[in-house]
């Protein structure tokens, strides 16, 4: 707002507390007559007055507060909410414009303006003007509710030119609406049969505005498709060009889409408004889901559903973006569409005025214009990176990113012939340097991905190694890149250039750095490097110093596990920390790989001996530490009986009675613990400890552990510790509450299974009062169920399986208070259609599980017969086939057997009238072969 604009409220301001003033003086001369209604009228106008005052008092202030501050969106929506209390349309419009200037209007607030412009605009210039004000909406958010109504204004205009207008922006875009888009498509036929009349042209375009929706998987497309039907079969003689073959095809296509595409929709539907992160995965998923049964525009409305639903998620923008360069439209197809006209530059202006600290997003514009626009591309870089500035991002890591992004385009428009463009090179890497250093501090780029990116540079493609050595030394003095093996071999790839003993030189330094993070891999590329360009003594330097290297590294491992009582090996399987260790394999190496060097005159043994494989020092090393229990000696024995009760006597004396002690109060701590938590699964991966705690409210949680993967996310399972062991039943009834629509599994945690059986929570018996459904629709909900079975008799449970990721299987338990209520429920429900699916219903009535301990029939029958009974179970190969136990072994017939004996013998076992052969029997028949 300019100046003088605020002058001018300043003055209206003073205008009205003057007008206050005067009313206040007039009120007291007159305070002395009667009241009556002249007064009371005068009494209403200065309290109107007052409040009109006080609006625009407040009004003025939040101008000031917007001109201080004007990235605080909470002041526009502020202003914009006091202007329409004022009831003044001029403020309305002033209000929204300058919030539209800064910030892109959600489709609320373009609403409550729309509606107040529709209702007073008459004539067709008015309606021009809310139609432009419609446009500019619809380019800011795709919303059905903003495009319904402003299909209300083409009804309303009396102007076919002004409504087709209309209609060319809102069928190719907004008919495309799983959900709302037949409402549009309605609206138009009412319009198009208003505005032409029963004619038989009237008729041909309504049949074609239908076969047109038909062809769109639509929400209650099937009404659709008995409305067409009817018109064609009431002016079938009217009607030209219907081709019902074609129709068909197409709509059976359409309807299959549609039927895989409304899961998705009940989802998106269920799931709060605010909950954005998780809307922007349900959009994923669908889109994954559906692409391939969709046009590429409908997957491209869904992705404008996508970001106007999840708009100040930066990712779902850049998702958009590398959508529409896989697949982008043609503008020439949809000229009016507010969506299909768009290009990838228009879409990433949009994505920034709602993310402006968004550092992908400033990337992807970068390349927009490198790909798009290459004769402006380097002026439209320029200015994108002055808006980086403007903007401020909000970490270090997303200035790096951008800054990396400028300069790798400036990497790829220099001519590296130029000593000129080669220095603004070198100047732009000083430039960020130096901005990222005074913006962020020591947190600026602390891997100094840009001086390493400077520095290859400098070692190639500007050819001077010198300096990009400087810059590489620079890289490995910060922060902890000293550490990382990773940044110290590309280091000695580049100093290859400058010769081998620059190389050589580097490696000596980086092996002996401390912390290295993995020494091994290092001293692997020295030695090849050593093999393919050293001599023998600079190969056994390189061996010497690098098992010393490695040999520390392990020692240091093995002082940190032995807290734990972990042991630590190295490679060739030596234990660290043993007594010679550090000796025995250091020259054990160093003599392996002079004798590899020197090679042998005689002939190499290949063949290693169990002595070559384990030196006598180390397997006596091996011996001490994995010492195997004495065996207690003999009682007949009597010196050695003395020997070790007085051994036994000295330990005893020897073992301290507070180890002891300790070791039962952690025993017991550890049971305690143990005794109060609870296991729970089947979670979300972006599910926090926040979120666990806020579905629990009824347990007194101290603390929640969620188990992480190497790379620290959560695994999507963990352990509840309770208040007390008293919670534990109670936390145990929650099994499978819900959370971000998947079931939250519970169960006990005690160590031994034993102590944790499975039981299933559910009956498995015939229960007459419940029934069993299957073929529900996937969709279908607790409420569905309960409004379709109550007619039947109260209903007491109703259970709907699910799978673990929370989505029904379409099947169902429903438990009523009596016998009579179930039965005719399946008398009356069984075949039912719902939605398309044919649900069967069957009073519940689960089979039997198979007892895994059961025997044989005739095991059984044996085993009540007592001893011989016995005698038969332990018999040899003849024997009956018994079934094995869980974590029995088959037990394999002899290899010594012949195979066509081995026939006989199974074709008699299944005779069942031969007694069984014992070993004799056998052994006889391998004397007649």
């Amino acid at each position: 707002m300019s100046s003088a604009e605020m002058e001018d409220l300043a003055e209206e301001q003073d205008a009205m507390d003057e007008s206050a003033e005067k009313t206040d003086t007039e009120e007291e001369d007159t305070s002395g007559g009667d009241t009556n209604t002249e007064d009371e009228d005068t009494d209403d106008d200065d309290i109107d007055e007052s409040i009109e005052s006080k609006h625009i008092k407040e009004y003025i202030e939040i101008l000031t507060k917007i001109a201080g501050d004007k990235y605080n969106y909470d002041n526009y929506a502020e202003l914009l909410e006091v202007a329409h209390q004022m009831n003044d349309l001029e403020k309305i419009r002033q209000s929204a414009e300058i919030f539209a200037a800064m910030y892109p209007l959600s489709p609320e607030i373009w609403l409550r303006w729309l509606k107040i412009e529709a209702s007073i605009a008459t004539t067709d210039e008015q309606i021009e003007k809310v139609e432009k004000l419609f446009q500019r909406a619809l380019n800011d958010y795709y919303s059905g509710d903003v495009a319904l109504e402003f299909a209300q204004l083409a009804m309303k205009t009396t102007s076919k030119e002004i409504s087709e207008r209309i209609w060319r922006t809102l069928i190719p875009t907004y008919g495309l609406h799983a959900m709302k888009g037949r409402t549009i498509f309605e609206a138009y036929r009412e319009d198009t049969l208003t505005k032409n009349g029963d004619t038989p042209e009237s008729f041909n375009k309504l049949a074609r505005i239908y076969e047109q929706e038909l062809k769109i998987p639509l929400r209650n497309m099937e009404d659709s498709c008995i409305e067409y039907k009817l018109l064609c079969e009431k002016y079938k003689d009217q009607l030209t060009d219907l081709d019902e073959e074609k129709f068909e095809r197409r709509y059976k296509q359409a309807k299959d889409a549609l039927q895989r595409m409304l899961p998705h929709e009940s989802a998106l539907a269920s799931l709060e408004m605010h909950r954005h992160q998780e809307r922007a995965e349900l959009f994923r998923k669908y889109i994954a889901d559906c692409q391939a049964v969709l046009d590429d525009d409908e997957v491209q409305i869904l992705y404008e559903r996508m970001v106007a639903e999840c708009c100040l998620d930066g990712t779902v923008w850049v998702d958009y973006l590398r959508y529409l360069l896989r697949c982008p439209p043609d503008p020439e197809d949809n000229p009016s569409s507010p969506v299909f006209r768009q290009s990838e530059l228009d879409v990433v202006n949009r994505a920034l005025r709602n993310c402006p600290w968004c550092a992908e997003l400033y990337v992807e514009k970068m390349r927009i214009a490198e790909r798009h626009h290459k004769d402006s591309a380097k002026m439209m870089i320029l200015k994108i990176m002055e808006d980086v500035a403007t903007a401020g991002l909000q970490t270090p890591e997303a200035s790096v990113k951008v800054w990396l992004e400028y300069l790798t385009y400036l990497r790829r428009v220099t001519d590296f012939t130029s000593e000129k463009e080669r220095d603004i090179l070198r100047a732009n890497f000083d430039l960020a340097w130096n901005q990222l250093g005074r913006a962020w501090g020591v947190l600026a780029d602390p891997q100094c991905k840009i001086l390493q990116f400077w520095g290859r540079l400098e070692y190639e493609a500007m050819g001077e190694p010198s300096k990009g050595r400087d810059l590489w030394h620079s890289v490995m003095d910060s922060a902890d890149n000293s550490t990382r093996t990773g940044l110290w071999i590309e280091f000695t790839e580049l100093e290859a250039k400058r010769g081998a003993d620059s190389v050589r030189k580097l490696y000596r330094k980086s092996i002996t750095t401390a912390d290295l993070d993995d020494p091994e891999t290092l001293a692997a590329a020295w030695l090849r490097f050593e093999r393919c360009n050293g001599t023998l003594e600079q190969l056994i330097s390189c061996q010497e110093l690098c098992n010393a290297t490695i040999e520390k590294y392990y020692k240091t491992l093995s002082t940190k596990s032995s807290a734990r009582g972990a042991k630590v090996r190295r490679p060739d399987g030596v234990v660290a920390g043993g007594k010679d260790s550090t000796s025995t394999s250091t020259g054990k190496s160093i003599q392996s790989a002079t004798e590899a060097n020197a090679g042998g005159v005689g002939k190499k043994n290949l063949k290693r001996t169990h002595d070559q494989t384990v030196p006598s020092e180390v397997a006596g090393a091996q011996k001490e530490e994995f010492k195997t229990p004495a065996i207690p000696a003999p009682h007949s024995a009597k010196g050695s009986d003395l020997n070790s009760q007085e051994s036994s006597s000295r330990n005893s004396s020897k073992r301290p009675k507070l180890e002891e002690e300790v070791s039962e109060i952690e025993a017991a701590q550890k049971k305690s613990v143990e005794n109060r938590q609870v296991f729970v699964s089947n979670l979300s991966f972006e599910a926090t400890e926040a979120d666990i705690r806020a579905i629990f409210p009824e347990l007194a949680i101290e603390s929640i552990e969620l188990v992480a993967s190497s790379s620290g996310k959560s695994r999507g399972f963990g352990y509840m510790l309770l208040a007390s062991e008293q919670d534990i039943p109670k936390a145990l009834s929650f099994d499978r509450r819900p959370l971000a629509g998947r079931p939250v599994f519970i169960s006990n945690v005690a160590r031994d299974k034993a102590n944790r059986p499975h039981q299933f929570k559910y009956s498995a018996a015939f229960e007459p009062n419940k029934i069993f459904i299957k073929g529900l629709p996937f969709t279908l909900g607790r409420d569905d169920l309960q409004r379709l079975f109550a007619p039947f008799g109260a209903i007491k449970d109703i259970r709907i399986v699910c799978f673990r990721s929370g989505k029904s299987k379409g099947l169902a338990y429903l438990e009523f208070e009596t016998e009579t209520a179930a039965k005719n429920a399946v008398l009356k429900m069984d075949q039912h259609v719902i939605d398309g699916f044919t649900i069967t219903v069957a009073i519940s009535s689960p089979p039997p599980k198979k007892n895994p301990t059961a025997t044989e029939p005739n095991l059984a029958q044996a085993g009540e017969d007592g001893e011989s009974a016995g005698l038969g179970a332990s018999s040899s190969l003849g024997s009956g086939k018994r079934q094995l136990a869980k974590g029995d072994v088959k037990q394999k017939l002899s290899p010594m057997i012949p195979t066509a004996l081995l026939k006989k013998s199974v074709a008699a076992a299944a005779g069942g009238n031969d007694k069984p052969k014992s070993n004799d029997d056998f052994r006889k028949l391998l004397l007649k072969q």
